[in-house]
């Protein structure tokens, strides 16, 4: 008696094309790098789901495995200087920071702005008059050692 194994019939379950079968398979990879599965049951769980869907018969074992392997597949690893590389390749791009790499004079717009004064802002102004309202000498001297860049412009504005 060599009659064949009768297998369960399962009905077979439309619920989508190849492209959320990907999907799907996204979601068991993210299961399976956050531990919650490991990797063998999430690869049987999508097989048996692409067998279900009936996606074997529709588009071929390869494209199932396809499926699965580019969702499984381990992110490229970037290079711990990635972000340093990405601005170096933003600013010789532009021809604003080029010169910050190759030695280039800089554009005339940002030679002239490291020779402009910058204006004190108003709160320091405020915080100096206040200082100036208290009567200290020693204070006044520490505060204007610890603003010793904008001190000038302090001095000249309240005297």
């Amino acid at each position: 008696m060599n009659a064949p194994v009768q297998q369960e019939q399962v009905e077979r379950l439309v619920l989508g094309d190849i492209g959320e079968f990907a999907e799907c398979a996204g979601y068991q990879a993210w299961f399976v790098s956050e531990g919650w599965i490991d990797l063998h049951t999430a690869v049987d769980n999508m097989q048996r789901l692409a067998e279900l869907w009936g996606l074997v018969d529709e588009v071929g074992q390869d494209r199932v495995q396809d499926a699965m392997a580019a969702a499984f597949a381990p992110a490229p690893e970037l290079p711990s200087d990635y972000a340093a590389q990405l601005v170096k390749r933003w600013e010789l791009d532009d021809p604003r920071d080029r010169w910050r790499w190759t030695g280039e004079l800089p554009p005339p717009a940002e030679r002239d702005a490291e020779k402009r004064p910058r204006p004190v802002p108003q709160s320091t102004v405020d915080a100096f008059r206040y200082v100036v309202s208290l009567g200290d000498a020693d204070r006044i001297r520490m505060w204007l050692r610890d603003h010793a860049d904008v001190a000038h412009v302090l001095v000249s504005e309240v005297a």
